[in-house]
């Protein structure tokens, strides 16, 4: 993606990781592994992520780890442009815009989608919107346990099957 259109659509990332840092941690960061507020700084990841070091259990944490943004190629920035972005906009767009393969932005979505499955609860307001209903409305496609199943190529009664005419010539 070009530096114009990166500067229209994807938010700065360091805005980013301060939001993350901010929803995640609050105002004190704790270890994710033992939960300790004995931690101190320690350099920057490849992602620039900021990496951490807990006293109490001695191990390196980043503001990525154990979240669905460690494990992707995606920027910070990109991934919280998807999230914002795929409630409104299809997948193959986002990918468009981001010049990304659309497999990838997809799998993405996925993954974002079975985490936000897993929110217990949460509050509608305002207008909510529904698509794609299906009300069945007969009984066409339920197949009837009791007759044999259907044959490709029915003919009307009288009439012979294709397989017939060729045979005969």
């Amino acid at each position: 993606m070009d530096e114009e259109s990166a500067r229209v659509f994807l938010p700065p990332r360091e805005r980013c990781f301060d939001r993350l840092r901010l929803a995640r941690f609050g105002e004190t960061v704790t270890c994710v592994h033992c939960e300790s507020e004995a931690v101190v700084k320690r350099g920057t990841t490849g992602k620039d992520a900021q990496q951490y070091w807990c006293k109490g259990c001695e191990t390196y944490f980043n503001d990525l780890t154990n979240t669905i943004f460690g494990q992707h190629r995606f920027g910070l920035e990109e991934m919280f442009y998807i999230i914002k972005e795929m409630r409104s906009e299809p997948t193959a767009q986002i990918a468009r815009d981001l010049d990304r393969d659309y497999e990838a932005v997809l799998d993405f979505v996925h993954e974002v989608q079975d985490v936000s499955g897993n929110i217990d609860e949460f509050d509608l307001y305002d207008v909510c919107e529904a698509d794609e209903i299906y009300v069945t409305a007969g009984e066409k496609g339920l197949e009837d346990e009791d007759e044999s199943p259907r044959e490709r190529g029915l003919t009307k009664r009288g009439e012979e099957t294709s397989r017939e005419t060729n045979r005969q010539s």
